[in-house]
């Protein structure tokens, strides 16, 4: 049985906005653990210097842990924060290729001045990740 190309379409359509989704919350889980958790060697501390502080703190006080082991818990985290940095970068691309598929077809969809707005608001979304380092 063939399916229609409408229906191919919304499938379609529905597997991206699941992908976009999925990689959507990795950027975000990536972005609130990096704050939250590790800094970068050989950089100011960050703003969530403070919260990671005192998640550590927590941990070692309700799990009583003792210096060395707070120290591993703090090495631990500072090599989770390399990972999930390492695939923010990895995933970046394919989030990126997805936001131009789907915003090339959301273009599709509007007219005149929809279409300028949408323009203004990608551009202004843009560089508001650009000034984010993102």
């Amino acid at each position: 049985m063939t399916i229609s190309r409408t229906k191919s379409k919304a499938l379609m359509l529905m597997v991206a906005v699941f992908l976009l989704g999925a990689v959507v919350g990795a950027s975000l889980a990536t972005s609130y653990l990096s704050r939250s958790f590790a800094h970068v060697e050989g950089k100011s501390e960050p703003a969530g210097k403070d919260k990671k502080a005192k998640l550590i703190e927590k941990f070692r006080t309700e799990l009583g842990l003792s210096v060395e082991q707070t120290e591993a818990v703090q090495s631990i985290m500072a090599e989770s924060h390399k990972q999930f940095e390492a695939l923010h970068h990895s995933v970046r691309p394919q989030f990126e290729k997805i936001r131009d598929e789907m915003r090339a077809e959301i273009r599709e969809v509007l007219k005149g001045d929809q279409l300028q707005k949408f323009e203004a608001m990608n551009q202004a979304y843009d560089e508001r990740r650009k000034r984010e380092g993102k």
